[in-house]
C-alpha cells in the first residue's frame, strides 16, 4: 500500500502545494553536508548534536547561519551553500 508523506513548507507560502520528495542521495560519505542555522534560540545545539553525528562517520559539513529567523538566508549564503554543499539540513523550531 503506497503511503502519502506531508511535508511542511517552511517558506511561508500562502498556498499549499503538493510536491513529490526528494529521494535522498545514496552514499553521503562523499558528499558535503551543509548545515544552515536559522538563528533561532538552541537551533545552533540541534546542529551542534548533528554536526557531531555526521563528522565521526567522516562526512564534511558545513555550518552557515541566517543573520536572523525572520527573514530568508542572504543571496550570499545561498549562494555558498550551493557552491559548497551537496544536502542541506536546516534547522527549524516550533
Amino acid at each position: 500500500m503506497h503511503k502519502t508523506q506531508f511535508l511542511r513548507d517552511p517558506t511561508s507560502e500562502a498556498s499549499t502545494t503538493l510536491r513529490k520528495p526528494t529521494c535522498f542521495p545514496e552514499n553521503i560519505e562523499k558528499r558535503t553536508i551543509a548545515l544552515l542555522d536559522i538563528a533561532k534560540e538552541r537551533s545552533d545545539e540541534f546542529l551542534d548534536h548533528i554536526e557531531s553525528k555526521f563528522t565521526e562517520k567522516g562526512i564534511k559539513v558545513r555550518r552557515y547561519r541566517k543573520a536572523s529567523n525572520s527573514k530568508n538566508a542572504d543571496l550570499l549564503t545561498i549562494q555558498s551553500i550551493v557552491r559548497e554543499a551537496d544536502i542541506v539540513v536546516e534547522s527549524l523550531a516550533d
